[in-house]
């Protein structure tokens, strides 16, 4: 067997592994500690296949940036004392749950029967380079969804700032 598919099977495991973990732990340090483990071997993964480019983007994007923010709000929002699980939504999530796999494992396996079958054979992207394919393809036939993504974005972060702005001034009248 082949390194390459040798560090595909490791990754892939502790990818899973870790997601369980995240989904398990109790501890949300814990949670997140395992979330960043499984978006770093899922960027080993995007790095076994050949995709360097979106593997650097899945460490620079997730791992860094949105963990972080993650962070900043675990340690700035009170723990909650709740009940942490409730039976009835238990009881519902684990058909939902099996379907949700059933759903995956269909489209993982006719995805690997169709995975070879893209606009760019493994040939062109040889030639062209793994970065300039993406680029092309995102800013030709997906350039629209990509300014679509961008403005909903955009939308966000100033909704996001007037939020927080709102909730300032109503402290500082509050005083």
């Amino acid at each position: 067997m082949e390194l390459n598919n040798v560090a595909f099977w490791v990754f892939s495991t502790l990818a899973v592994l870790s997601a369980i973990g995240v989904v398990f732990f109790r501890n949300i340090v814990y949670a997140v500690l395992s979330l960043i483990s499984t978006l770093i071997m899922v960027s080993g993964l995007f790095f076994t296949m050949g995709a360097e480019l979106i593997g650097a983007l899945q460490i620079i994007i997730y791992a860094v940036a949105i963990v972080v923010f993650y962070v900043l709000v675990i340690s700035t929002v009170p723990e909650f004392k709740g009940p942490t699980v409730d039976a009835g939504y238990m009881l519902m999530s684990i058909p939902v749950g099996f379907l949700i796999f059933i759903e995956l494992a269909y489209v993982s396996i006719y995805g690997a029967w169709k995975s070879n079958t893209g606009m760019f054979t493994p040939e062109i992207v040889d030639k062209m380079g793994n970065v300039k394919a993406v680029a092309s393809m995102l800013f030709t036939k997906y350039l629209f969804p990509f300014e679509v993504a961008s403005v909903i974005l955009l939308v966000a972060m100033i909704g996001a700032i007037i939020i927080g702005r709102k909730e300032h001034v109503i402290d500082e009248e509050a005083k």
